[in-house]
């Protein structure tokens, strides 16, 4: 049994050391080399996050240009490894016992999209391959309300554009389409944006959601990141899929973790009482600490597999997650 990732700040681990980025703005990043330990051989997938910090954004004359030399980065390193259309999807379910792969997501678009003008942009980062577009990091961001305290705003106008520009890169055919990751977005951003989907269920189709990391209370944090009982509530009808942080400050020890699991769990989803729609999002080389047996993607999976029985713990460590890759890559989804 492997893991499938539905975030990780990967690159970070060359923070110290690659031209890409200033390793004085990233200060403790070599503290975090052990979460990378066994991790391409214990994950079957994983989200790949481009992220810079916000000082970091700031300091680039060219911040599109910034974003590229991070997705060059992935495309190297996983080279031949990453999921972006239905064959790519094809070659990765042959290839059940290698490493692991990669699908490329965008941590925040805080610097990139800071008028209409940068809109277009967005289907060329789909054409190259990035599939998940997490708006808002920070409350310097024009598009959301943020999870930063005093940022009270929900969805901005340019925020509910942005939505249509995703809405725009599919159709109702089976193709690739965008995932919209909620995380770092404020309650009543989140409200927003799942108000805009249940407006119309084909929207459903095109755009997929995912709260890629995090969890439904955030006592660790001063900021109000977490998602909502009501908006997880929502959440699940619509068939989105919430990816659990395994560390602190999601979650202070295991038992609070499987808690939340089995919280979210009784919350129907689609209708029904089930564990699906419930994945796991490490975070891991992104948090300065964690838990004790969940320091690697090994240990995540032996955790996981000690308190669930075989069927469940697949679900939540590898098959919803499988769901989201399979539709965002218009991939046929196999079981196994």
């Amino acid at each position: 049994m492997r893991l499938i990732d539905l975030h990780v700040d990967w690159l970070l681990q060359y923070a110290n050391e690659s031209v890409v980025f200033d390793p004085t703005l990233y200060a403790g990043a070599e503290t975090r080399q052990g979460q990378a330990s066994g991790y391409l051989q214990a994950c079957r997938a994983a989200i790949l996050s481009c992220f810079r910090r916000s000082e970091d954004w700031a300091g680039q004359s060219d911040p599109w240009r910034a974003l590229g030399e991070l997705i060059t980065r992935i495309e190297a390193e996983f080279s031949g490894r990453l999921l972006i259309g239905p064959d790519d999807f094809d070659r990765w379910e042959d290839d059940r016992d290698g490493m692991a792969w990669g699908l490329i997501g965008i941590e925040g678009f805080d610097a990139l999209v800071r008028s209409a003008d940068d809109l277009p942009r967005v289907s060329g980062l789909f054409d190259r391959g990035v599939r998940l577009f997490q708006p808002v990091y920070t409350e310097a961001n024009v598009l959301a309300g943020s999870s930063v305290v005093g940022d009270e705003r929900g969805l901005t106008d340019l925020g509910y554009v942005f939505l249509e520009t995703l809405l725009n890169l599919s159709d109702e055919n089976s193709r690739p389409r965008p995932i919209f990751d909620l995380a770092h977005l404020n309650q009543r951003a989140t409200s927003d944006v799942l108000e805009w989907f249940s407006a119309d269920p084909d929207r459903l189709g095109r755009v997929l959601l995912v709260y890629s990391h995090g969890a439904p209370a955030h006592p660790g944090f001063d900021t109000p990141r977490a998602l909502s009982i009501a908006n997880v509530t929502r959440l699940r009808e619509l068939g989105g899929i919430i990816g659990l942080g395994i560390s602190p400050p999601f979650f202070q020890t295991s038992a609070e973790i499987k808690q939340a699991i089995e919280t979210i769990a009784a919350i129907p989803f689609q209708g029904r009482l089930t564990h699906e729609g419930i994945a796991v999002g490490t975070d891991f080389l992104g948090v300065n600490q964690t838990l004790t047996g969940l320091s690697t993607a090994d240990e995540v999976v032996d955790w996981f597999q000690s308190q669930f029985d075989r069927g469940t713990a697949k679900d939540l460590l590898h098959d919803n997650a499988l769901s989201l890759i399979a539709r965002s890559t218009g991939g046929r989804r196999s079981g196994g």
